[in-house]
């Protein structure tokens, strides 16, 4: 056995698509051996064209959250109840990414939550999430007339170009969009192949996005869904484990994660429900738990300095299910925390279309020419679009 390299990868099993793309899930050798993985597979509340998804999940939809098959079934995922052994196999590598005039090198936790709307995160005063707002950064603003599903607004997210050029309308589709609108992750590793990028997510198209490209991204990590986790609390957990072992452990210099379960309780029980409601609460700790791990490797790190953003694909309807152009679907929050940001400013300036310029500024990559968002870092003092200023409160 060759000794473990970051970018001498091999995946776990690949298949060929008619486009040629290979469905791999990007590990280490040492751990593809160990940990054999899972089938990919599509979440049942996920399926079907855009309206198709609205209002709550009937009950042969909602009993189990993913039937397996699909076209992602060609890919084998590391597993959730291995994810966070396979990360923390990896080895950990000395910083390779873009350093910043004091000489510290950037690195950046990108959490997307899906289905989730700011005026909640206010309602439950989710205590993690609106110290990262305080502590950062806060844009909030409308994302019409992009269409308020996850396929096309996750796409939008890790590409940085709208519905109306990746051409994805639901959340049935594969890598081809991805060859002329490639990812964050095929973007920095263009631009520094020393870059390393890992994706860890619930939802399991998100690896469809972060497994395409040359380059891909060096982790893809898909969690297998928890027998009884109807709520999909507990899958949930197991992804954000996956991502503290990952930076505490292995330090990436570009991270994504996705947390699904507030998606889940708006179709399941509405977007003005309890459960909504605690959904946000449950999310708000993991999304404190990884803040803090975070925190904590750049106390042990010092030669590193983190961003942490946040955003979310759509919300949700008070009944349940989006997809359309209301208020409550279209709305949309980026919050950006990290030294390149001034604390306490909210705006209306950037939306989820500006994540991946946002990164690849960061992190010391070209700009995409073709791209329709918008570098945050470019007004990183709040000059523009400003609607308040306050000052950063409370304690994580």
């Amino acid at each position: 056995m060759r000794e473990p390299s970051e970018r001498a990868m091999d995946p776990v099993s690949s298949a060929a698509d008619g486009h040629g793309h290979r469905w791999d899930a990007v590990v280490e050798p040492v751990v593809a051996e160990a940990f054999p993985g899972h089938r990919g597979a599509e979440c049942p509340h996920r399926a079907g064209a855009r309206r198709d998804i609205g209002g709550p999940l009937p009950p042969e939809r909602g009993a189990g959250r993913r039937p397996w098959g699909g076209a992602v079934s060609r890919r084998r995922l590391l597993s959730g109840a291995v994810a966070a052994a396979a990360v923390a196999a990896l080895p950990v590598a000395a910083p390779a990414g873009t350093a910043r005039a004091d000489g510290r090198v950037r690195k950046v936790v990108l959490i997307g939550l899906d289905g989730l709307m700011y005026k909640k995160i206010q309602q439950v005063q989710a205590p993690n999430l609106l110290q990262l707002s305080a502590e950062g950064s806060l844009s909030r603003t409308s994302i019409a007339p992009h269409i308020t599903i996850s396929g096309p607004s996750w796409a939008t997210v890790l590409t940085g170009v709208w519905d109306r050029k990746h051409g994805i309308r639901n959340n049935q589709f594969d890598a081809t969009p991805f060859a002329k609108y490639p990812t964050v992750f095929t973007q920095l590793g263009r631009a520094n192949p020393a870059l390393k990028t890992h994706s860890i997510a619930t939802w399991d198209q998100i690896a469809t996005m972060a497994a395409s490209g040359n380059p891909r991204a060096d982790v893809v990590i898909s969690t297998q869904p928890v027998p009884n986790d109807a709520d999909e609390s507990t899958v949930d957990v197991a992804t954000a484990d996956a991502v503290i072992t990952a930076v505490t452990r292995f330090g990436p210099d570009f991270l994504f994660t996705h947390l699904d379960q507030v998606d889940r309780a708006g179709h399941s029980h509405g977007g003005a429900s309890q459960e909504y409601l605690n959904a946000v609460t449950r999310i708000d700790v993991l999304v404190g738990r990884i803040a803090a791990a975070v925190d904590a490797r750049m106390r042990a790190n010092p030669a590193e300095s983190w961003t942490i953003l946040v955003t979310a694909d759509h919300g949700h309807l008070p009944e349940g299910g989006h997809g359309g152009q209301s208020a409550d679907e279209t709305t949309n929050f980026v919050i950006a925390r990290g030294p390149d940001f001034l604390a306490g400013v909210t705006d209306a300036r950037y939306s989820l279309v500006d994540i991946t310029p946002t990164v690849l500024d960061l992190l010391g990559a070209p700009p995409d020419p073709g791209s329709d968002g918008h570098s945050m870092l470019a007004h990183p003092r709040g000059d523009v679009g400003i609607v308040e200023v306050v000052a950063p409160q409370g304690v994580r």
